[in-house]
């Protein structure tokens, strides 16, 4: 079975949601599958729940963890 950090349609859709919310993944993110989703957890936590095919096309949703567990990109570290 292929890795979930193998998956491309899943970590694009985990990478392009969390660039949008100012967000970073730590690397030492856990990735578990779920019934119809791929739960993301930081230190034992779910900071994130991705919705998978068919019933749903990669939707990322927030949890009650993931503004304390991910950490909000530096604006000013941004280059331009």
């Amino acid at each position: 079975m292929q890795s979930l950090k193998e998956n491309k349609p899943l970590m694009r859709a985990i990478h392009e949601y969390a660039d949008k919310a100012g967000l970073t993944l730590p690397h030492h993110a856990v990735f578990e599958w779920g019934i119809d989703c791929v739960g993301v957890f930081v230190d034992g936590k779910l900071v994130l729940s991705v919705g998978l095919p068919p019933v749903s096309n990669y939707p990322v949703r927030e949890t009650e963890h993931t503004r304390k567990y991910l950490c909000k990109r530096d604006p000013s570290a941004v280059a331009v």
